[in-house]
């Protein structure tokens, strides 16, 4: 099965929040995990409707990615993602997709989706956070 992260600021109900949502909707969730980077919060879940679980995230306004993406911390700063992106390509990954899906504390999360994702988080090993 798909697994999705949602990637948010932490607060008292957000996973709460999250889980009555899919709940109301008929979404059973299979697998939860979740950690703390700073305030911010990586919820991952395997469910029943994949998309159509990620859909509803989406339309409630959480920010989502499927795990077909790798979520890469980075600085945030002019520049940052052009040298990630050239170090993949230095590596003859071909890159799909990228989403820059956060912003706080002087860094971003970018999602990326590549042709060889095992291969990325292990270049990226030390700034993973899915």
């Amino acid at each position: 099965m798909r697994q999705l992260t949602v990637v948010g600021k932490d607060r008292p109900g957000l996973a709460a929040d999250i889980t009555e949502l899919l709940a109301k909707n008929g979404i059973d969730i299979r697998n939860i995990s979740s950690h703390l980077a700073g305030q911010d919060a990586y919820i991952t879940l395997t469910l029943s409707d994949h998309h159509r679980g990620f859909e509803l995230l989406m339309q409630a306004g959480y920010n989502a990615v499927s795990d077909d993406s790798v979520l890469i911390r980075i600085i945030d700063r002019p520049g940052s993602l052009a040298k990630l992106s050239r170090e993949i390509s230095e590596q003859g990954i071909n890159t799909r997709a990228m989403t820059m899906i956060h912003h706080d504390d002087g860094y971003t999360i970018a999602a990326i989706s590549t042709d060889q994702n095992d291969k990325v988080r292990e270049l990226f090993k030390n700034s993973i956070v899915s």
